[in-house]
């Protein structure tokens, strides 16, 4: 019966999670950040990748050059002379790409940051408009803790959410681990973030539900 109950209260709970068509207008703020938050961790992930791959290549063309200077053979240095030239014209060919390439992630970045800086004014009003209707959040949540939510996710800046995803790519392009947020187990600039902190307070809720629940023989 413990069972019965304890699934009971999660199905009101959950069944409530989310409106049948549409994201409520605060799930909607946090959602649009998430999405600008990944959107730039995709182009700086792209550059630093783009950097590292010219970085590779003039590494490529040094340690050649590097060979030739030591072989005694001239078959091996005619190989390694090729093989300059054909990473030469791969690099040349990049470097003349990168700044076109770099341009349009900067404008990637632009607009995200744009779509950051207009989903947390939404989330902004709704914490300091202390009569905002509840129901603008999913109805599981109390106004305090959408507004603690709204909060977390206003802890860092679009500079801040940019410099962050850069040390992530470099990170794993270095293959070095991902630095975590600090003081939370979640990412709140991710569309996961905010998902995973409510699943957290309704599992939270949930276990509070069983626990006061008597158990029936």
């Amino acid at each position: 019966m413990l069972h019965d109950a304890a699934w009971t209260l999660a199905e009101d709970i959950f069944g409530a999670a989310r409106p049948a068509r549409a994201l409520y207008p605060l799930e909607s703020a946090m959602d649009d950040l998430g999405r600008a938050a990944r959107d730039i961790a995709f182009a700086e992930t792209a550059d630093v990748i783009a950097l590292h791959r010219i970085t590779v290549l003039r590494d490529m063309i040094e340690a050649c050059r590097t060979e030739i200077a030591r072989s005694q053979d001239p078959k091996v240095a005619l190989e390694l002379a090729a093989a300059i030239d054909g990473l030469g014209e791969e690099l040349s060919s990049f470097e003349e790409t990168l700044p076109l390439e770099r341009a349009f992630r900067a404008d990637q970045r632009d607009h995200a940051v744009a779509r950051i800086e207009a989903a947390q004014s939404r989330l902004r009003t709704f914490i300091e408009t202390v009569g905002m209707q509840p129901d603008l959040f999913d109805p599981a949540l109390t106004r305090e803790e959408a507004v603690e939510l709204a909060m977390a996710a206003l802890e860092r800046s679009p500079a801040q959410i940019i410099a962050a995803a850069r040390r992530e790519a470099e990170a794993r392009q270095a293959g070095a681990p991902i630095p975590m947020p600090e003081g939370s187990p979640f990412h709140f600039t991710q569309p996961e973030g905010w998902m995973a902190w409510l699943a957290a307070r309704i599992a939270e809720r949930v276990g509070r539900g069983m626990t006061a629940s008597p158990s029936q023989g």
